[in-house]
């Protein structure tokens, strides 16, 4: 434990989020892989999604479902690559922080890339089901991390 500094405690608790975050990106593709059997789950969790995009004006369908799962697909993909660039940080390998920002600012920016965004001039400044689907806030604890790693970069060789 003497040798476990600042950096390698960022690595594991990165590491610890990725999963969660892998395990749940998962579980939003397969939950919109099939969205026929919508009508026969009156409690599933995806009717809770659909009511929720119907609460704030949006309609769920065939082409938004195909989205939903690209962009789970995609984000997949992202987490695996950022855990990469956490092993070669926990080794000191400074590649990894490269590896790092750039999935981590990816898996940010992915949501309203693929999903219908807008800005306007009034309050709310933000509209879209981008942000029905992935709150701003629940986003920042991605780039608080790049953050702290930036913080600890002069540690890598």
């Amino acid at each position: 434990m003497k040798n476990f500094d600042a950096l390698k405690w960022l690595c594991l608790l990165s590491l610890i989020g990725f999963i969660y975050c892998f395990v749940s990106d998962i579980g939003y593709f397969f939950l919109f892989l099939d969205d026929l059997s919508v009508e026969s789950q009156k409690s599933s969790f995806l009717n809770l999604v659909i009511d929720n995009l119907g609460e704030n004006g949006f309609e769920f369908n065939e082409y938004l479902a195909s989205q939903l799962r690209s962009l789970y697909a995609l984000r997949i993909v992202f987490d695996v690559l950022a855990m990469v660039g956490v092993s070669l940080m926990f080794f000191k390998i400074k590649l990894g922080w490269t590896f790092y920002w750039i999935f981590q600012v990816a898996y940010v920016l992915a949501p309203y890339i693929f999903l219908n965004f807008e800005f306007q001039a009034t309050w709310p400044y933000f509209t879209g089901i981008a942000l029905v689907m992935f709150p701003l806030f629940n986003n920042m604890i991605h780039l608080v991390y790049v953050l702290l790693f930036m913080s600890q970069r002069a540690q890598l060789k």
